[in-house]
């Protein structure tokens, strides 16, 4: 009985250890929380500059979606100087790729975008990003899914239906549409007999429909917020499963370019001006204080 105590002492230590090894790529704690307490002046001036490419801004979504993707920054940095004497200046990308360069560069102060977009490129660019605030979307939410979709025919009803199938999802860029639902496959066993990717959700779309994929991979926004709603309606397709949830778009600051100090007198002036006190262009509620999220990206095993 000890003998067998001991055996399954060492086999379970032998898992936990296998178990943190294979995730010792996991990003520590995104979200922004002060070592000690902090006090500031807001006599002083406080420039920031961010980079901006995000979902439902009207400046840097595509025009397709101008409807729903109308947010506007300019009254909101006008309330940050009257009322708390924040100066944040900001440059807008329409292509992500043309961001990543200057975010790499550490160009800026920082950036709001999908966090993922930031964190993919921290590591190997030794920058020491931070979420201080969450960006709630036109219906309030801070939140993002990638989710599993097939024509609205399909016989496919489950994650454990894509077993043989074909199936096109996200780039290593996108969080919600390869790293996680790569993991969903690789937790419940499931072998899809060709997985590919592509860079847009329009484009696994369009792969769904032209009958080279039979299951995508495609952002829980698609069918109103992204260009996919010119080509796609949401009746002609179904959902068969979801990802976790993480954060939408968050404002990040490089934590080597701002001091503590100024990040908290930033997050505190962006949700002291959300809620009821949102101004208007915001397209909803504003920011809400970051939810904890330690992304960790998919790594092929085989």
């Amino acid at each position: 009985m000890i003998r067998q105590i001991l055996l399954v002492l060492v086999f379970t230590a032998f898992s936990i250890a296998v178990f943190q090894s294979c995730h010792s790529d996991s990003i520590p704690e995104t979200a922004f929380e002060p070592s000690k307490d902090l006090t500031f002046n807001q006599e002083e001036l406080l420039t920031i500059h961010l980079a901006v490419n995000e979902t439902y801004c009207k400046k840097t979504a595509c025009i397709c979606v101008h409807e729903v993707a109308a947010r506007e920054y300019e009254l909101l940095q006008e309330e940050l100087k009257k009322q708390f004497n924040i100066d944040l200046q900001l440059t807008y990308f329409v292509e992500t790729f043309n961001m990543e360069d200057e975010l790499a560069k550490k160009t800026f102060d920082g950036v709001i975008c999908k966090p993922w977009t930031a964190y993919m490129l921290a590591d190997e660019n030794n920058i020491n990003y931070k979420r201080i605030a969450d960006v709630l979307d036109p219906y309030n939410s801070p939140w993002l899914m990638g989710i599993f979709v097939v024509k609205v025919d399909s016989p496919v009803k489950s994650l454990a239906d894509i077993t043989g199938l074909t199936l096109v999802t996200g780039q290593k860029d996108s969080y919600e549409k390869y790293h996680l639902p790569m993991y969903m496959l690789e937790e419940n066993g499931v072998e899809p007999k060709k997985i590919y990717g592509k860079s847009s959700c329009l484009e696994c779309i369009n792969e769904l429909l032209d009958g080279r994929a039979e299951v995508a991979v495609v952002s829980d926004y698609t069918f109103s917020a992204s260009c996919a709603v010119d080509v796609a309606n949401p009746d002609e397709f179904k959902t068969i499963a979801e990802t976790e949830r993480i954060p939408l778009t968050s404002v990040i600051l490089d934590m080597d370019k701002v001091s503590e100090t100024d990040a908290l007198r930033l997050q505190k002036a962006l949700l002291a001006l959300s809620g009821s006190k949102s101004p208007e262009g915001m397209l909803g509620k504003g920011f809400a204080k970051p939810v904890s999220w330690k992304p960790l990206p998919f790594k092929e095993t085989k």
